[in-house]
C-alpha cells in the first residue's frame, strides 16, 4: 500500500509537470520559508540542493519566472534517449530560457562549468540525495544509518564561497504544490581539515533531508538504495 501511494504520487506529479510543460496549465503554490526564497533570489551565486521529491522541474520554472533569475539544472539524463530530448525541450522552453540544464555525467568540465556560473553570480540546482555510478559520494547519517550523499554540491559551496539553500517541492493536492525553503547551509573554509568543514555541512544536510523524507516519505522518488549496506558495489 504504500509503494502504492508513492507510485500514485509519482504519477500525479510527472503528468501535472508534464500538463504545465505542454499546455501552461495554472497551478496554485504556497511557500514555506518565504525569508529563505527570497534570500536565494538575491544571493550573488549559489546552489539550491533538492531531493528527487514533488516536481523539481516545475520548481525551478516558477522560481525562475517569479524572481526572474537564471537557473543551472543539474540532472542525470533519461535512460531513453527520445524521452530526454522531450524533458530537455520542454523544461528550457516553459522556463522561457532561464532554466539550463546540465548532466551529472559530463565529467570533469561540468565542475569547472558550474565553478564558473557560480562564481558568475547564478543559481545552480542539484538533486542531493541519491548516488549515481561515477558520482563521488561522502558519508552522511540518516535515520540511524550511513548513508551516502553526492560530494559535489559541498566541495562546489566550498571553493566557489556560496551558501547552500535546501529546497523542496511537495505536492498538495490537484495542481497544487507547496515550496518548502529552508535555512542555508555553508561550507567553511577555515582551518587545515576541509574535509571536517565538508562533514559539518553534509551533516546539515542529512538532517534536512530526514526531516523532509520522514514528513513527505509517500512523495520521495529516490527509487534507489538509501543506506549505505544496501548499495550494491
Amino acid at each position: 500500500f504504500r509503494a502504492f501511494r508513492t507510485l500514485l504520487n509519482f504519477s500525479w506529479s510527472i503528468a501535472e509537470a508534464a500538463n504545465y510543460r505542454v499546455n501552461k496549465a495554472n497551478f496554485i503554490y504556497e511557500i514555506m520559508g518565504p525569508e529563505f526564497l527570497a534570500e536565494l533570489s538575491t544571493a550573488h551565486g549559489a546552489i539550491l540542493l533538492t531531493a528527487h521529491m514533488g516536481s523539481p522541474d516545475l520548481g525551478a520554472a516558477l522560481f525562475a519566472q517569479k524572481f526572474n533569475r537564471e537557473i543551472r539544472m543539474v540532472r542525470a539524463p533519461e535512460p531513453d534517449r527520445h524521452s530526454e530530448q522531450h524533458l530537455h525541450s520542454t523544461v528550457e522552453r516553459v522556463g522561457e530560457g532561464a532554466v539550463k540544464i546540465a548532466y551529472s555525467t559530463d565529467g570533469a568540465m561540468l565542475s569547472f562549468d558550474l565553478l564558473g556560473a557560480l562564481r558568475a553570480g547564478e543559481i545552480v540546482s542539484i538533486q542531493g540525495d541519491r548516488i549515481i555510478p561515477g558520482i563521488a559520494s561522502v558519508d552522511g547519517r540518516m535515520f540511524g544509518e550511513r548513508v551516502q550523499i553526492p560530494n559535489g554540491p559541498f566541495i562546489l559551496a566550498q571553493i566557489a564561497r556560496v551558501p547552500i539553500f535546501p529546497l523542496f517541492v511537495v505536492r498538495s493536492g490537484y495542481r497544487r504544490y507547496r515550496i518548502v525553503a529552508c535555512e542555508p547551509i555553508s561550507v567553511a573554509r577555515s582551518g587545515c581539515d576541509r574535509a571536517a568543514n565538508v562533514a559539518a555541512a553534509v551533516s546539515a544536510w542529512c538532517v534536512v533531508l530526514e526531516e523532509m523524507i520522514a514528513e513527505h516519505w509517500r512523495q520521495w522518488f529516490g527509487f534507489g538504495p538509501l543506506f549505505a549496506r544496501d548499495v550494491i558495489r
